[in-house]
């Protein structure tokens, strides 16, 4: 029997036909169908032998109702959809796609941190009704020269966006607690806790994956800790910010402004407080969107799946240490 390949979001992407016609060549098909609930996930994949997935949540309860499911491929970076600890107890290996976003999301964040503090997108919509040159506004923001840029989550993303906020003249902060010391091209200053850093930075950059540590990383008592003068800047994940807090508390002046392109939930509800905020500057979960980072995106997850068909090792399994136990 030929192996199935489906996909959970076509919605999102459309493989090139080039790619496709790769898993053809090797006796496999292919379904796209979105998935939305747990029974639509096993509906479409509950006879597949891999599994391509972007957004649809990937639960205990699903994965345990693959017949001879091998392989999940996250079409992204981060993973926290899939249920990889069950995947691994079944012996399905997870993998994701590192790294084919790096510049985009690290040069987003540094952004969305510039608009806010210029203020840019409010000066947009007041020059189209009409005014003109509000002075008040502009003396409201500082020069960039020697400002704290602080990174939260100092791996590749994180540094990035450190290089390019100290190409504008700012100095680097960063908190990780898994990273060591800054590289040798780049001058940060390592903070020991979080809240040194916040107490001190003048932009907030979150950088982290979403773990159960991280979830809520930064809520009322972290607001409370930042300068009232701080940009908060969110390409992460939404859930890593308590919304709720982070609401409050640009409206109630604890911080200047946030720049996000992540929210929770998503897509972001109409009714949301932050969608009629002056002081906020979004995007709609696009900063690691361009051509070539998606075409990348789209090569790489397939090339993973097309190992796997053939018997071959994947190159980025995040499951691993599951897998291990499965096996012994």
């Amino acid at each position: 029997m030929k192996p199935r390949v489906v996909f959970t979001d076509p919605h999102q992407h459309v493989f090139e036909q080039e790619l496709l016609a790769l898993l053809e060549n090797l006796g496999a098909t292919y379904e796209a169908r979105r998935c939305q609930t747990d029974q639509e996930v096993i509906d479409l994949c509950q006879d597949a032998d891999a599994i391509m997935t972007s957004q649809a949540v990937l639960s205990r309860t699903a994965i345990e109702s693959f017949e001879k499911c091998r392989h999940i491929a996250r079409v992204g970076t981060g993973y926290d959809n899939i249920d990889h600890v069950a995947a691994g107890e079944h012996g399905i290996t997870v993998t994701n796609v590192p790294a084919f976003c790096t510049d985009e999301v690290a040069s987003h964040a540094v952004l969305l941190g510039l608009a806010c503090d210029r203020k840019l997108v409010y000066l947009d919509q007041q020059l189209r009704q009409g005014h003109w040159r509000q002075f008040d506004l502009c003396e409201s923001s500082e020069r960039l020269d020697g400002r704290l840029f602080g990174v939260v989550g100092f791996g590749a993303i994180g540094q990035a966006a450190a290089r390019r906020a100290a190409a504008f003249g700012m100095r680097i902060l960063f908190y990780d607690p898994f990273f060591g010391e800054s590289p040798a091209d780049l001058t940060a200053e390592k903070c020991d806790s979080l809240q040194t850093l916040l107490e001190q930075a003048d932009f907030v950059s979150l950088h982290t994956a979403l773990t159960a540590e991280s979830r809520h990383l930064i809520g009322p008592q972290e607001f409370q800790q930042m300068k009232s003068t701080a940009i908060l800047i969110n390409t992460a994940r939404g859930p890593v910010v308590d919304q709720d807090a982070l609401i409050t508390a640009l409206k109630t002046g604890q911080i200047a402004a946030a720049g996000l392109d992540v929210f929770n939930p998503e897509p972001v509800p109409q009714e949301c407080p932050l969608l009629k905020m002056d002081n906020v500057v979004l995007s709609p979960h696009t900063a690691a969107h361009t051509r070539g980072s998606l075409a990348e995106l789209r090569q790489r997850t397939v090339e993973e799946v097309m190992r796997i068909l053939q018997g071959e090792p994947p190159l980025h399994v995040v499951n691993t240490p599951w897998l291990k136990s499965a096996g012994s």
